[in-house]
């Protein structure tokens, strides 16, 4: 149990000396400190007490001053005060009470009147202590549920929730899906302990995660070794297709720096696609947020369709986003449950040196490829 800590305060040392007499009299483990009116103000700002005991020898404006500054100091903003008085009208003590005082003392003391005010001046400073606490607890407890519930739900969606106590499915005409698939996961993850899998995994999407939000896009949700990413949702982003497309760039490149230097070495498949998306909220109490359509059929199929450390970009990616990026696109190829599409892989940002007209190369599904000139 923490050691009681009385302050006394007032300009006249012999009151000072005779109410801290009266209060060790009483044979409790109280640790008490008198001191000055000035000096008090510095001492407040540096020291917690658990209450305060002015002695009154002032006007009630001076004191009424002295409490305002006492409430103001760092520390001791809630400690309960209590006021001594030789003789004061009621308007007076109303004044001083008004001002944020606790209760009064009348002078000369009655030893059990000053027990009594003193010990539920302490019981109060008790448990405003205690309540202090639980509510740091409860508020740290609240902000790690706001970082988790982050990590399952989009911003505007937690904000949904939080005003409306719902998110009503929204189809959003102008988005941009991307999934990511770690080649080879199966059989590398056979060769790996589970922590190192589980510690790979975290590294990566977290890095991912940095990678999205840079990009102003946003992680739907993660599946395995597999990553749903999306632009454009849950807030409209007419650029949806190029942050999506630099977000890519910047996810390969990750990839290639970190093995580079990390001993476990990973290759991604990335495929991306445009279009009209459905966005919704799933579950009534383990929330998750999560898009649905063509659009993300199709993104899913430019990643089976795509080879390692490639780009594979849809038609309708490829639209919004030709004035910003080569492209080399593919022979058609037919995809499962969608027929014959025309899919492109990503080759660069376009340059700078006045070359603005669409630079298109075609290859062949081989390992080499050939490439046929659309210029």
């Amino acid at each position: 149990m923490n050691t009681v800590r009385i302050l006394i305060i007032g300009n006249d040392d012999i009151n000072l000396q005779i109410i801290k007499n009266r209060l060790l009299e009483f044979g409790e483990d109280w640790l008490i400190f008198q001191m000055s009116c000035e000096d008090a103000i510095h001492e407040l700002n540096n020291s917690q007490y658990n209450i305060i005991i002015i002695d009154c020898v002032d006007t009630s404006n001076v004191v009424i001053d002295r409490i305002a500054a006492f409430k103001q100091s760092k520390k001791n903003y809630d400690t309960p005060i209590l006021v001594c008085f030789q003789e004061a009208e009621s308007a007076h003590i109303k004044q001083v009470i008004e001002a944020g005082a606790l209760d009064f003392i009348q002078k000369p003391f009655k030893a059990i009147e000053l027990f009594a005010r003193v010990r539920t001046a302490l019981t109060l400073s008790s448990t405003i202590n205690k309540l202090g606490k639980q509510a740091h607890i409860i508020s740290a407890g609240q902000q790690k549920m706001e970082e988790v519930l982050k990590g399952l739900l989009p911003n505007e969606i937690i904000d949904e929730l939080t005003v409306f106590g719902e998110s009503k499915p929204k189809k959003y005409r102008e988005a941009s899906v991307l999934f990511i698939d770690l080649v080879d996961f199966t059989r590398k993850s056979a060769k790996l302990s589970p922590r190192i899998i589980i510690d790979e995994l975290s590294e990566l999407f977290s890095s991912f995660d940095d990678i999205m939000r840079k990009n102003n896009c946003v992680r739907i949700k993660t599946m395995g070794d597999g990553y749903l990413a999306v632009s454009g949702i849950p807030k409209p982003n007419m650029d949806h297709a190029i942050n999506l497309i630099n977000a890519a760039i910047d996810l390969r490149n990750y990839l290639i720096q970190r093995n580079r230097v990390n001993p476990v070495k990973w290759e991604a498949k990335i495929g991306i696609n445009s279009g009209e998306v459905i966005g919704s909220v799933l579950g009534s109490n383990n929330f998750l947020f999560d898009v649905f359509g063509d659009a993300v059929n199709e993104a899913a199929r430019m990643e089976k369709n795509c080879e390692p450390n490639q780009i594979n970009i849809s038609k309708e990616t490829y639209l919004l986003a030709r004035h910003k990026f080569r492209f080399i696109e593919r022979l058609p190829n037919k995809v499962k449950g969608l027929g014959v599409k025309r899919m492109f892989y990503l080759k660069s940002h376009l340059d700078h040196t006045g070359f603005n007209h669409l630079d298109i190369e075609r290859i062949k599904e081989s390992s080499i490829g050939t490439l046929i000139n659309l210029i």
